[in-house]
């Protein structure tokens, strides 16, 4: 994958989960490097736009480069110095425009190639690459270094993962996906790393820096290995945990990571877990403790002074754990993650915050399902037609859901108005809404209405929801829940985590164990386990673990 002579070069520095990896280890490095190099050609790079912002940003705290005038006189200084390895190839690559980076390509592509129409929503639309079946399946097959037959015939469970399409209609999809970009001259990420590769020459940099190696691909480590050999002193460096390898599907080699990290010791091995728990710690020591025996080492991490807990829950309905976690939620403020390895898990994740009137949102999302103004606006409308005053911002909200057969005014009302609480009298004085509103406590009655029979189901869905946290008393709910995928919420720290052991495929049992260990080492505090609601369960083999 790498040749020997790149491999002598690389300065492997690993850590389990919560070491301090990127904000102390990095940090650490980059300041020592940029003194003997300087700046300007250290390079840090990571595999995510999240993962590279926090990289900057933990890189810009450094008291030496805080105090410089480096972004005085350039903003962008760190743009393609701490970035994505997909930006610091195109930067140094193609010069063909990206391809999405305008919001016309998709609908030209569905012209040019008609089948990428079976497949259209507004999810897809706003970001093809990443929700379209076609390209996560192109992008899976150049991960792996394979060609779309290849990587169909070897992939899990293709006709599940890129459902509507079968493999012949991929590879016409693919064909007719490849001259558009001839056509248009474009270029997409994978072209970006290939023709970085593929160069003669590429700039030399004094120091080369990856975060979270772990997750390269074959191509990526390509273009490494390309940055590397033109890496002018020794200091190749790759910072990971190749137990924390969950992104196999997309190319990465646990086999090929485990033993390039193996022999990482001394200052280079990180062994102080600055987040979980020694409940926590325990358990994910013994989920991983089968890989560490197969690879012949073990790994010293340390826990925290916090005790913390491990809870076992069998469902979602009345338990022990259960209780425990509704308890904490109800009386702290803070953070609580789901996370589960099956899409199928959302059927029963969601019922049970909206059953018990719990505020939450995606992980990535910086909204909630329903937003606080919504919120506010079903529960304090009965108050505001009975006479209470309510601030501007407050009956805005109002406005915003109200059918406009309720409103006798427009939204530009509100720019000549002075931002005061005012009546619901005042505003039927003012001739701006009727007085037979008052009539109605249930604001949902006043609100749009779809006029599909789909909107309309879904709007009571959420109308059940609103009246659900408001009858549980959680308007004012302090603590945080988020809900995500294993492959999401991998590098998150949160104050507990809630693991769903659901899967609905066999999935081999390394594999398994590197997921479950992700997951699990979220948390600082108390860790939840759900038994499988499946009948098949990530980790069926660990009864042992208590």
């Amino acid at each position: 994958m790498i040749s020997k002579q790149t491999l002598d070069k690389i300065r492997p520095i690993v850590g389990p989960p919560g070491t301090g990896k990127t904000h102390i280890k990095i940090k650490k490095l980059y300041a020592e490097l940029s003194d003997k190099y300087g700046t300007e050609r250290g390079i840090v790079l990571s595999h995510t736009k999240v993962a590279a912002a926090e990289l900057q940003a933990t890189i810009k705290s450094i008291d030496k480069i805080k105090t410089s005038n480096l972004l005085q006189l350039d903003e962008d200084y760190f743009q393609y110095r701490i970035c994505t390895i997909h930006s610091y190839a195109k930067k140094h690559g193609g010069e063909r425009r990206e391809v999405f980076s305008s919001k016309s390509d998709f609908n030209n592509l569905c012209n040019h190639v008609p089948l990428f129409n079976l497949k259209k929503n507004a999810a897809i639309t706003k970001d093809p690459q990443k929700n379209h079946p076609f390209f996560r399946c192109n992008a899976e097959a150049h991960g792996r270094g394979l060609n779309i037959s290849d990587h169909w015939h070897t992939a899990a469970d293709p006709h599940n993962s890129y459902k509507p399409y079968n493999l012949q209609l991929i590879l016409k999809m693919k064909e007719g996906y490849e001259k558009f970009k001839t056509d248009e001259f474009l270029q997409d990420y994978q072209d970006m790393i290939d023709v970085y590769v593929r160069k003669p020459k590429v700039p030399a940099v004094d120091f080369l820096i990856i975060d979270e190696a772990q997750d390269c691909s074959k191509p990526q480590l390509l273009a490494i290995e390309k940055m590397a050999e033109h890496v002018r002193s020794k200091d190749v460096i790759m910072v990971g945990d190749p137990n924390q390898t969950i992104f196999k599907f997309a190319g990465s080699d646990p086999d090929f990571f485990e033993k390039l990290f193996k022999d990482a010791r001394g200052e280079d091995e990180l062994e102080v877990g600055l987040r979980c728990s020694k409940a926590i710690n325990k358990f994910c020591k013994e989920i991983i403790k089968p890989v560490w025996e197969k690879y012949g080492y073990t790994r010293v991490w340390e826990p925290t002074e916090v005790e913390g807990n491990v809870y076992r829950i069998p469902d979602l309905n009345k338990s022990f754990g259960l209780s425990k976690l509704l308890e904490k939620i109800k009386n702290s403020d803070e953070q609580f993650l789901f996370t589960y390895r099956s899409l199928k898990s959302k059927e029963w994740l969601v019922p049970f915050f909206e059953r018990y009137g719990l505020k939450y949102k995606h992980v990535g999302s910086e909204h909630l399902h329903v937003s606080d103004a919504e919120l506010n606006s079903h529960y304090t409308w009965p108050l505001f037609i009975k006479g209470t005053p309510q601030s501007l911002e407050q009956i805005q909200a109002y406005w915003k859901h109200l059918d406009k057969r309720h409103k006798k005014k427009d939204a530009r009302i509100f720019k000549k108005m002075i931002n005061k609480s005012y009546t619901f009298q005042e505003f039927v004085n003012l001739e701006f809404l009727d007085s037979t509103l008052s009539d109605t406590l249930d604001f949902y009655k006043l609100i749009k209405t779809p006029k599909d029979v789909e909107g309309k189901n879904r709007l009571q869905q959420r109308v059940k929801y609103i009246r659900s946290i408001i009858n549980n008393n959680n308007l004012n709910q302090s603590a945080t829940i988020e809900y995500g995928n294993f492959h999401k919420i991998k590098g998150l720290t949160r104050d507990n985590v809630i693991v769903d052991l659901s899967i609905t495929r066999a999935e081999p049992y390394h594999e398994q164990l590197y997921l479950g260990y992700t997951a699990c080492s979220r948390g600082r505090y108390d860790l939840w386990i759900l038994k499988s609601q499946t009948g098949k369960e990530l980790l069926d083999k660990h009864e042992h673990i208590q």
